[in-house]
């Protein structure tokens, strides 16, 4: 009985439970009274004048009177949103007031029964029956009192009733007995089952909550970087859409930035000293840019910023350059300081109609011409960069339009030993003579290849030619060949050209396959797999443009590489500039410490191969001995070479 009265109670350690057991017979026990007070007149009516008046009107008017109070507090008040504690007060109240108007009706009801006839004394069976299950249905979500009000009620008919002597009356108070408990019963289980609706109700409320702050996270985090909290790349093309499409004819102004150096961060201190650049790198642009601009990471280390639409094109140039100066400053990570520079190419579109794509495109063209240069600083896209664009456009659609396979061909440059000054072989150099176009640079026609994804297809028809090409020249004579990036990181290509090397019978130690430090920076690990692949088929693998990019010692340690090309930016400057020479000189010592050879690019002069060879650099190329020619030219020139070589040797002798 304990528990079971226990379970009745009101808790209040649940506030949940209270506020909702307040909200839901707001609506029921209006009718509660509404029907005590039909009921409660009825029978009063009926008693006019078989009882004392004041027991046939003032009391059941009185009581009636209240019920109205109480049906009009519940109609205006009890439909508010309250807390919990005045919830619990308010049902407390109610509670002692059912038991108290249960009571008053029940005791006055039987105090009628004995003026009435038996129609009348059924009547108020009736009354009492009625009103017990009443106050069942409309008190159910405050159990203890439906359970009190039920058992005020039924105990009033079962003591009236047992003892009237009256078989009928007698049986309806023994049924009533037998009621009781099963009401009860009833009472406690639509409770428990409200309970547990609550329960879930408020566990479904809490699932949603979480789900939908769940959402806001994954459309944050779907429009965010989550390392700079910035935003994203996503929501950079997103706000560049919007306000194209708020003023078409007055296009945003916008800005693409690129970390130079921020690679070997990465490589010496690591990932998180990387993060933390980025980071820092953010917080300043964002200080710089404020409030009416936009500073996104587009990924990488490559940001986009769309300028305020106030500032004018001097301001947007100066703001740059504000932006690159902010990069340059130092950035403070566990193992000391870190520095790198910022390139940043601007669009600033004139009045017409873009689209997001065709303005990011031109700025990331400004940007590339920038790195091109290899100098840090603000490009802007200008009308001679159209041209090129345009151009390049041009050939990418040839490119995918046309079969170029008939138009391509390989010139061979020498590489001469500079101390005896023979041939030991060549690079192939592609070129493409389009029917449409005419001639046109490799510089433009590789890297639209490699935007295309027909870079491999490329490879293989040049490298078909090149296989060709070493069938016929002299045996003692090696071929390089150029790989892309893309080349040295896709493994079907890989596999092709050395599919290709088996069936043409060419021994595979006259091949040397040229790749770029770019190509080792694209995908490091898979371009360690190529090569590693390639240099156990006898292939020697030379690290061109050495100088210019950003591969570190352990690169050229871990890959093991046979040859390293010294760039022609700092050859063909030798004689002039003291920082040039050293950096040569510095590579040419690598490579003897290594114990690989070195080729010097872009020799123009006597002087320069003359200064090479007293620094050890073993191999020379460039047009102080011959410009790229074709196969016949190239067989030529080296037998030539090797005819003075032996000459001198004579002579010396």
């Amino acid at each position: 009985m304990k528990k079971f009265l226990a379970a009745l109670q009101l808790q209040k350690d649940n506030p949940t439970l209270l506020t909702a057991q307040f909200r839901a017979p707001s609506s029921q026990i209006p009718i509660l009274y509404v029907l005590l007070i039909i009921n409660a007149l009825a029978v009063a009516i009926t008693h006019l004048k078989s009882a004392p008046l004041w027991l046939s009107l003032y009391i059941p008017v009185g009581l009636s009177v209240l019920c109205v109070f109480r049906l009009c507090w519940w109609e205006i008040r009890g439909k508010e949103n309250v807390t919990a504690e005045r919830a619990y007060k308010l049902m407390k109240v109610t509670m002692v007031g059912a038991g108290v108007l249960t009571f008053a009706f029940g005791g006055w009801a039987i105090a009628l029964y004995q003026y009435g006839d038996a129609s009348q004394q059924g009547q108020i069976a009736y009354f009492l029956v009625v009103t017990g299950i009443s106050c069942i249905f409309c008190l159910m979500h405050l159990p203890m009192a439906a359970a009190l009000t039920t058992v005020i009620t039924f105990s009033a008919m079962i003591a009236t009733f047992m003892f009237s002597g009256n078989p009928v009356f007698v049986a309806t108070a023994v049924s009533g007995l037998f009621l009781i408990l099963p009401f009860l019963r009833v009472i406690n289980s639509y409770f428990q089952n409200f309970v547990g609706l609550v329960q879930l109700t408020e566990e479904l409320k809490q699932k949603q909550a979480e789900a939908e702050e769940l959402n806001l996270v994954n459309s944050r985090n779907a429009l965010h970087d989550q390392l700079t909290g910035l935003a994203n790349r996503r929501s950079f093309f997103l706000s560049l859409e919007k306000r194209l499409q708020k003023d078409p004819s007055a296009p945003p102004v916008l800005g693409i930035l690129d970390l130079d150096g921020f690679k070997p961060v990465n490589d010496v201190f690591g990932h998180a000293a990387g993060d933390l650049v980025l980071k820092e790198t953010a917080r300043r642009f964002v200080a710089l840019v404020g409030e009416e601009g936009i500073v996104s990471r587009l990924g990488g280390d490559e940001f986009g910023i769309i300028f305020p639409c106030s500032m004018t094109r001097q301001a947007i140039a100066d703001l740059g350059q504000a932006l690159c100066a902010a990069v340059r400053e130092p950035y403070e990570i566990p193992d000391g300081s870190v520095r790198v520079f910022g390139s940043c190419g601007i669009v600033y579109p004139d009045i017409g109609e873009y689209t997001a794509e065709d303005l990011y495109e031109k700025a990331d063209f400004a940007l590339y011409q920038v790195k091109s240069k290899r100098s840090s600083g603000v490009e802007f896209f200008s009308p001679d960069h159209e041209k090129i664009l345009t151009q390049r456009h041009l050939i990418e659609l040839e490119l995918q339009a046309n079969d170029f396979a008939k138009e391509l061909k390989l010139d061979y440059q020498p590489i001469v030993e500079l101390r005896s000054g023979r041939v030991v072989g060549y690079e192939a150099l592609a070129r493409w003579d389009s029917a449409r176009f005419g001639r046109i640079s490799p510089e433009a026609f590789i890297p639209a290849a490699e935007r295309t994804a027909v870079i491999g297809r490329m490879t293989r028809i040049l490298f078909a030619k090149a296989l060709e090409a070493l069938a016929i020249i002299p045996r003692h004579l090696r071929l390089s060949f150029n790989l892309s990036a893309r080349d040295i990181c896709d493994h079907e290509t890989s596999m092709a050209l050395l599919a290709m090397i088996t069936r043409s019978g060419i021994d595979p130690k006259r091949i040397e396959f040229e790749i770029t430090e770019t190509a080792l920076l694209s995908d490091f690990d898979t371009a360690d797999q190529v090569i590693s692949m390639l240099r156990a088929a006898g292939i020697s693998i030379a690290l061109d443009d050495f100088g210019t990019g950003y591969s570190s010692l352990s690169h050229i340690h871990r890959l093991g590489f046979d040859k390293l090309k010294i760039d022609k930016a700092f050859v063909m400057n030798f004689d002039r500039d003291a920082r040039c020479m050293n950096i040569t000189r510095s590579v040419a010592n690598l490579c003897q410490n290594l114990g690989i050879a070195s080729v010097a690019e872009g020799v123009e002069s006597e002087e320069i191969a003359e200064g090479l060879k007293a620094m050890g650099v073993r191999l020379a190329q460039g047009y102080h001995f011959s410009r790229p020619l074709p196969l016949e030219l190239a067989i030529d020139y080296a037998a030539r070479c090797d005819a003075a070589a032996s000459a001198r040797n004579s002579l010396s002798a």
